[in-house]
């Protein structure tokens, strides 16, 4: 009987041990569920990361869903009419259209996270986009027997069906003190009132700034001229002496080499000098930019000769007969690219970027030194607060919304 007690006694003291153990399991309080970060629509708070993020450009990593969201939308404002034709066929046609006209009142919602750790910053922006647009002034061909030239779509569009560009977007910070800028960020940079029109095609509205010294980084992403190494082109806007007029253009690369080029020349056909591709890629279509690589390892050939029936004399001996069918205004599937593309170099090339068409918008992520030590590069100081303002640009040159009197500060 004791031996039978022994038994059971054992048998109860697994159970309670057992028991025991699946209760205290359950008393293990369950971690607590993420912090929302929560949203702003004039601030931009700039997280303080544990570790970089993913800048991949496609998923919203753990890092990022730790950073508050500032939420906007940026507008296009309605502007005075041109006052004088800005494309170069356009001669007496465009004089009435709003300078950013056909985009008055376009408007993209956009999302912007921004976080630091070591000595860089990282941002990430989403906007709506219903295409990616890089159809950037492709050349035509126009067979009018009357005409017969190779022709770049319009840079400035006159009309809905008219626009032939990239999307990009910009932001603008001051480098130390500028004037109006806390207040005006965008528009403390002149964007008005209308300038006098001092030549013709000049754009009646400027960027620059009129405080001797003074000085504005612009960050400025080009969809098709930033896509070779995925790169910002980091630009400057600096003090214009008086009076102003049309031809007043503070804007400028920062110190180094532009990534990009026109790919154009000019050359006889036999009876004028016309402009031309400086090179093509042979039957290729849907192409929109031509890189380094494409030239250097041969892909690309560049044209040495036209007739006056636009067939173009390539350096591998071969002809390009537009006639051949592809080079048609606005349709032809290969068109050729205005551009040829390279790296960014020198302080233009200080800002790395990632960018993600996703189908129904853009997903960005782009990161720089806190500090560069590059006089025309803002400094982040984490101590302080930064006004700035942002611009998304959808499939045009200039026209862009703005959304201006944001602040930016950093968590400490």
């Amino acid at each position: 009987m004791k031996k039978y007690f022994n038994y059971l006694g054992a048998i109860l003291l697994g159970t309670i041990l057992i028991f025991g153990s699946c209760n205290n399991d359950d008393d293990t309080p369950d971690p607590p569920p993420p912090v929302d970060p929560g949203e702003s629509t004039t601030e931009l708070l700039v997280k303080k990361f544990t570790a970089a993020p993913d800048m991949d450009g496609n998923t919203l990593d753990d890092m990022w869903g730790t950073a508050q969201t500032l939420v906007g939308t940026t507008e296009v404002p309605v502007l005075d009419p041109r006052a004088t034709w800005l494309n170069s066929d356009g001669e007496g046609v465009e004089e009435g259209l709003g300078l950013f006209f056909p985009y008055d009142d376009e408007s993209n919602a956009f999302e912007l996270r921004a976080g630091y750790y070591g000595d860089m910053v990282y941002f990430r922006m989403e906007w709506d986009d219903d295409a990616d647009s890089k159809d950037r002034q492709s050349w035509y061909f126009d067979a009018d027997p009357d005409v017969m030239l190779w022709k770049g779509e319009h840079k400035y569009a006159n009309a809905d069906n008219d626009k032939f560009y990239e999307d990009k977007f910009a932001f603008l910070f001051p480098i130390g003190d500028v004037d109006n800028f806390n207040s005006s960020t965008c528009y403390a940079t002149c964007h008005g009132p209308s300038l006098p029109v001092a030549n013709d095609m000049d754009k009646h509205t400027r960027h620059y700034l009129k405080g001797n010294g003074q000085l504005v980084d612009m960050w400025h992403w080009k969809r098709v001229r930033g896509t070779y190494l995925g790169q910002v082109d980091d630009q400057q806007m600096t003090y214009v002496d008086g009076p102003y007029d049309s031809h007043s253009n503070g804007r400028t690369g920062d110190e180094g080499g532009s990534g990009y080029s026109n790919n154009k020349q000019t050359l006889n056909n036999g009876s004028d000098d016309v402009s031309v591709p400086l090179y093509v890629i042979p039957n290729q279509s849907d192409y929109y930019w031509i890189s380094i690589d494409d030239i250097d390892n041969g892909t690309a050939v560049l044209v040495t000769g036209v007739d006056e029936n636009g067939i173009l004399a390539l350096a591998d001996n071969t002809l390009l007969d537009p006639a051949s069918g592809g080079y048609e205004q606005g349709t032809g599937d290969k068109r050729i690219p205005s551009v040829t593309t390279h790296a960014f170099t020198g302080s233009r090339a200080d800002i790395n970027i990632s960018a993600v068409y996703t189908g129904t918008g853009w997903v960005t992520e782009f990161s720089r030194k806190l500090t560069t030590g590059n006089a025309d590069d803002v400094v982040f100081d984490i101590t302080e607060e930064l006004a700035f303002g942002l611009a998304i640009f959808d499939n045009a040159a200039i026209a862009h919304g703005i959304k201006p009197g944001l602040l930016m500060k950093f968590e400490q």
